[in-house]
């Protein structure tokens, strides 16, 4: 079995693959500093011992060494770290590569073995981010918003006299309170923002492209937005586990 482990900003989740199939998935919240034996939280208590090989991404780095380090201490192997020196056969034609998130390089990874380039990605967590693989199916950029949590607390933080709310999706763009204004403003505001932005990538990429989305947070647009083709919740995970079965390969 392939432990594939993201560790985001807010929540860090994994899944174990038997063959090509998930057999679990499990999710903590970030922890402010990896504990030795954080991953056992993680995962059940029996059925994942034959792990056999572990692929992270990681947009935290303070927490990279502790986690190879309970990865050892588990299971007595290393971890690969996705990150943009990984061969992957894509190429990052951007002006850093260093800069690109390895959980961005992981959704593109999960959306090429689903369809042929050109693609657009769209991830929804922490922040909202877009990203492009043209014809070649090189990654040629995207653009990073602020997801639907920082908006709200933002609010919340800035004005005297909104408060920070639980999101939900509004029944009518036209709030009648204050709490049902912030769930239409964000939700419609959204919803018109990533129906722009994906006319506006396929204008550049071609009509043809397709549209994955993925992340927690999509599932409020989910049917709600016209462009996207398909949502797919492991995309990052069956891009890790790509990463793998290519270095088998070479």
């Amino acid at each position: 079995m392939i432990l594939t482990i993201d560790i985001g900003n807010t929540s860090t989740a994994c899944a174990v693959f038997r063959k090509e199939n998930i057999v679990f998935r499990g999710h903590i919240a970030t922890p402010k500093r990896w504990r030795s034996g954080q991953l056992q939280s993680m995962l059940p208590a029996t059925g994942v011992e034959k792990i056999r090989a572990v692929v992270a991404s990681s947009v935290v780095p303070e927490l990279d060494q502790a986690l190879a380090a309970d990865c050892k201490k588990t299971w007595a192997l290393p971890v690969l770290f996705l990150n943009h020196r990984t061969a992957t056969g894509v190429t990052l034609k951007i002006d850093n590569p260093s800069e690109l998130g390895a959980d961005r390089i992981a959704d593109c990874l999960g959306a090429l073995k689903m369809f042929p380039a050109p693609l657009i990605i769209i991830d929804s967590g922490t922040a909202i981010t877009f990203d492009l693989l043209n014809k070649k199916g090189e990654y040629c950029g995207g653009c990073i918003l602020p997801g639907i949590g920082i908006a709200i607390k933002s609010l919340a933080e800035n004005t005297a006299k909104l408060k920070n709310i639980t999101f939900a999706v509004p029944s009518s763009p036209v709030g009648t309170n204050t709490v049902h204004s912030i769930r239409a403003g964000i939700f419609y505001g959204y919803a018109g923002m990533l129906t722009h932005l994906i006319a506006l990538y396929r204008s550049i990429l071609g009509h043809a492209s397709k549209v994955i989305a993925t992340g927690g947070l999509i599932r409020y647009f989910r049917d709600r937005v016209p462009g996207i083709d398909f949502f797919e919740p492991d995309l990052l995970f069956f891009g890790l586990k790509s990463v793998y079965d290519r270095q088998q390969r070479h």
